[in-house]
């Protein structure tokens, strides 16, 4: 295997949300289908966990500063803290 394979980040295993806005769609509807069908009650607290997780990932966004030089735009941006690298975990921007 080579060094530039290594480096490579494969993607990831599992599906990743746009944004947390995509999240609290998904969210918001597992918590009306079990609302409204009965027999799909357990689905109501697992809405509430993923409607209050896409809350936290919204806050938790990484901020970029937006700046022009030489009449280009350009984002700064910092090293990623453990915030921000767990939110590239679950959300693609």
């Amino acid at each position: 295997m080579t060094f530039s394979r290594l480096t490579q980040s494969s993607s990831p295993t599992h599906p990743r949300f746009g944004s947390p806005a995509q999240l609290a769609i998904v969210a918001v509807v597992l918590w009306v289908v079990g609302a409204v069908i009965h027999p799909l009650a357990l689905l109501v607290p697992l809405g509430i966990v993923l409607l209050l997780a896409a809350g936290a990932a919204y806050l938790m966004r990484p901020r970029s500063q937006t700046m022009y030089w030489r009449g280009r735009r350009i984002e700064l941006n910092d090293r990623p803290g453990a915030g921000q690298r767990l939110y590239y975990t679950f959300f693609r921007r």
